[in-house]
């Protein structure tokens, strides 16, 4: 049996309409200041959400 893997969102078709509106510009700028943030978590806290990905 083929074990999952990754992460399982749940959006409504609502949700997904109401995120295509933000501008692209920032629904980026989001992505990025995540990205920053997450460059300061602990190295354990990186390997736990690196172990999802897998």
């Amino acid at each position: 049996m083929k074990k999952n893997k990754g992460f399982r969102y749940y959006l409504t078709d609502e949700q997904i309409l109401e995120y295509q509106k933000i501008p692209p510009y920032r629904r980026l700028l989001w992505l990025y200041q995540g990205n920053v943030f997450r460059k300061y978590y602990p190295k354990s806290t990186i390997a736990l959400q690196e172990s999802f990905r897998k």
